[in-house]
């Protein structure tokens, strides 16, 4: 891909949005959203219980942290090698970068497969989706398993398939979601033998169970660290709200979340099998998630949904509306990351590149 300068302006819009939300909450509001710290944890202990025990003081069991895939935290352990940069203003640093080049891939995507204004594509990206804002403002992997899986989804559709495989793999090992990569694929319409790389996709989640069962003593330790699998037997359990991370009735934006997705995947795939097949997937995944944060659960589907509906953004009337939202969203992320903290009693292993 050659530079583009709708890069430039893509990535000062991305980073100038975070920097102002840091500047009127403070960077240690924003250092203390959930989940990021739990990510430092990873990379400072790398899942061992008694250095965890012995450095953190955070009331959760010693398993919690599995829960938390490595590569983020790898990231964010190679970034605190540069000058200047502790654990947590790499946690951001890593998030801030992730979250430009996957703009930009969502933008490079558009405009490779002639979508009708990709710039605007890539601006709403950024926006449109009202937890995005404060996921790509805080520590989190999410924008970073939207790179890597978009990544995967371009060179899988350029059967370029070591690089959709390598690309596959970090999005696994970046969230467990990556996985559903894999039936994605297999899913395309004449699947080639010669995408055969893509078999290891799974081995790679498998490699790192070993890896779990080397730092803690339990292969399965992904799945024993508490009640972090949201996954149901029937779908839309979402809507009991006696489900422990439901608690609560009023979920009617979770309708709206379902219905446009699913419009948005429709339109995907008539426009590309690809986009479709791992939109519906996803999705699929997304109706049997009992927890009151679908909309974060949902945000990978967010770039299939402006692929699908990209013909709208040629009319004006919907641009000026998207502009005009990011009033609401603005405040909606202020108050979200204001309460959306955890208690730090001890900053110091946060503040040095090693424990």
């Amino acid at each position: 891909m050659k530079f583009n300068k709708s890069w430039l302006v893509i990535g000062s819009v991305s980073l100038l949005s975070s920097l102002v939300l840091a500047l009127i909450l403070g960077f240690t509001k924003i250092y203390q959203n959930f989940d990021g710290v739990y990510y430092i944890v990873v990379a400072q202990t790398w899942y061992q219980k008694a250095l965890i025990a012995k450095n953190f003081s955070f009331p959760l069991p010693l398993e919690y942290y599995a829960a938390h895939f490595p590569l983020y935290p790898f990231l964010i352990k190679v970034a605190t090698f540069l000058p200047f940069l502790n654990p947590l203003r790499a946690m951001l640093i890593v998030n801030y970068a992730a979250t430009v080049l996957a703009a930009i891939v969502i933008y490079e995507l558009a405009k490779s497969n002639n979508l009708p204004k990709p710039f605007w594509i890539s601006l709403a990206w950024l926006f449109v989706w009202p937890r995005m804002l404060t996921v790509r403002s805080v520590g989190s992997p999410e924008t970073l398993f939207i790179l890597w899986v978009f990544l995967s989804l371009k060179y899988f559709d350029l059967k370029k398939y070591w690089l959709a495989t390598v690309f596959g793999i970090l999005a696994t090992l970046t969230k467990s979601p990556g996985i559903l990569l894999f039936p994605a694929f297999l899913l395309t319409e004449r699947f080639d033998r010669k995408a055969w790389p893509v078999l290891l996709i799974p081995i790679s989640l498998l490699l790192l169970f070993t890896f779990y069962y080397i730092q803690t003593g339990d292969f399965w330790a992904y799945f024993h660290s508490g009640d972090n699998i949201h996954l149901q037997v029937l779908p839309f359990k979402v809507f009991d709200s006696s489900q422990p991370w439901v608690g609560s009735l009023w979920l009617e934006e979770v309708i709206w979340i379902y219905f446009v997705a699913g419009i948005g995947i429709y339109n995907a795939f008539r426009k590309k099998r690809l986009w479709g097949c791992f939109g519906l997937v996803y999705y699929l995944a997304i109706l049997f998630v009992s927890h009151r944060d679908v909309s974060r659960y949902s945000l990978p589907l967010v770039p299939i949904v402006l692929f699908g509906l990209s013909d709208m953004l040629e009319k004006k009337e919907v641009r000026v509306a998207l502009c005009l939202i990011i009033v609401p969203i603005f405040f909606y992320t202020l108050n979200f990351m204001f309460h959306n903290t955890v208690t730090i009693t001890d900053w110091a292993p946060f503040l040095k590149s090693s424990i």
